[in-house]
């Protein structure tokens, strides 16, 4: 079919190219979903036992505030350079955009383990319920941005596709979205 008749015929031009373009985008979606689901179970977790718990810890009493704000600000800045990641791909201009990107992300994992190397000479993983959620909640958000990191790294061949990108995109806005609760309710969110 030609391009003219698949535009009459309602299909999108070049199918036979693209037919699998929306595949990456709807698969990631629905990964988001079930995943949006893990991160929602374990914040339902930690609000149930800290609503629970006859004490719960001031989070300034254990943890540092700076340190968690950097983190933090690493991960809004990859945000942005992702999304201009993404717009350049179409123009073949986004190795720079994605290591940016990637350091971003990196700088963020090695924040990650600084921290918990730090904390675990003054709270075990297990030493109580605060130690073991703050790990739960945090150790399940690092492997999704070493995940993520992964993923970057293979993007930086200028061979890659630029669908592939913007899908990849999707789960890196993600991975930083699903920091904003942990980070609020973890590391701001005072003892009562």
């Amino acid at each position: 079919m030609t391009a003219a008749a698949a535009e009459i015929a309602g299909a999108r031009p070049h199918a036979g190219v693209g037919s699998h373009a929306g595949v990456g985008s709807a698969g990631m979606w629905t990964f988001l979903a079930t995943d949006a689901m893990g991160f929602g179970g374990l914040f339902i977790a930690y609000g149930w036992l800290r609503v629970r718990a006859t004490a719960w810890p001031d989070p300034r009493s254990r943890l540092e505030l700076a340190p968690a704000a950097a983190m933090t600000l690493a991960l809004l800045a990859s945000s942005f350079t992702m999304t201009l990641a993404a717009r350049a791909s179409a123009r073949g201009r986004r190795v720079g955009w994605l290591l940016a990107t990637l350091v971003l992300g990196i700088g963020f994992l090695a924040g990650a383990v600084s921290e918990d190397v730090h904390l675990a000479a003054r709270m075990g993983f297990s030493s109580d319920l605060y130690a073991s959620t703050f790990y739960a909640l945090t150790g399940f958000h690092g492997l999704h941005v070493l995940a993520g990191v992964v993923a970057l790294a293979s993007m930086l061949r200028p061979s890659g596709s630029v669908r592939a990108v913007e899908v990849t995109a999707l789960y890196w806005h993600f991975v930083d979205l699903a920091w904003m609760p942990i980070f609020t309710f973890l590391y701001l969110l005072p003892a009562r």
